[in-house]
């Protein structure tokens, strides 16, 4: 590997690059295992002699799918690695295509401007767990692809369908907008809809008084015990739950 090589992947901790070159890192041996067994489009494995000695099926099993693998010394690891204990494995994965969101998909999860990477990984995973796999993200919401909310995401973005910069309007005629808010009535009030999408505001500020007013409905989940709040992360997991069950 050439210090070239080691610059452009290091250069993937940004969202330019990440933008420029059509590509992002992915490390750890769950996150690899999770890329080839949705097949995701991997460029190139990276692994040190360690954990070739410690995983040597893993290792094989990739060998057999054709991807391109390349040991490196872990120093090397090291310096390509955005966490502080690099796991020893790491891949280089293609951005996917950019298509246009598929309005004939019933069910929707809709993000504006949240900014926390982590609650950003934690609610894909949510979403693919709950089967919310069409998600759109509002302009100024952090990048998808950033590391850490890739490694939050836990695998969920292979198997998800993740469009940026999608303006909520786009869904005004053809689905429910369902707005998370704690003003907002309960579940069980909320007419059932087969076309929906669940919408979830920002850490700091909740839904903007422009994305209340294009909703069909707002929902709040019931506080049974104190606390001011819940992180978005924890709400939208328990109302994609709610939601899943009518389905």
């Amino acid at each position: 590997m050439t210090n070239k090589d080691i610059m452009r992947i290091q250069s993937l901790a940004r969202g330019k690059a990440r933008k420029e070159t059509g590509q992002y890192l992915i490390e750890g041996k769950r996150l690899v295992q999770s890329a080839i067994e949705m097949r995701a489009d991997l460029e190139t494995v990276f692994n040190t002699e360690p954990f070739q000695k410690d995983n040597p099926g893993f290792m094989e099993s990739i060998q057999n799918t054709g991807i391109s693998c390349e040991q490196i010394q872990s120093k090397i690891m090291e310096k390509l690695s955005f966490t502080k204990t690099p796991s020893g494995i790491a891949a280089v994965c293609s951005l996917p295509k950019k298509d246009d969101p598929d309005l004939s998909q019933n069910q929707w999860l809709y993000l504006d401007q949240i900014s926390d990477p982590g609650n950003l990984g934690t609610l894909f995973r949510s979403a693919a767990w709950f089967n919310f796999s069409n998600v759109a993200l509002s302009p100024d919401c952090v990048d998808p692809f950033n590391p850490k909310a890739v490694r939050a995401g836990m695998g969920a973005h292979f198997g998800l369908s993740i469009h940026t910069n999608i303006d909520l309007n786009l869904f005004a005629e053809s689905h429910t907008l369902i707005g998370a808010d704690h003003r907002g009535d309960s579940l069980g009030n909320i007419e059932n809809s087969e076309k929906f999408m669940l919408v979830l505001g920002s850490e700091a500020h909740g839904l903007s008084e422009s994305i209340l007013e294009k909703l069909d409905f707002t929902v709040a989940i019931e506080k049974r015990g104190f606390g001011e709040s819940l992180n978005v992360g924890v709400a939208g997991a328990i109302l994609m739950y709610e939601l899943s069950k009518n389905i």
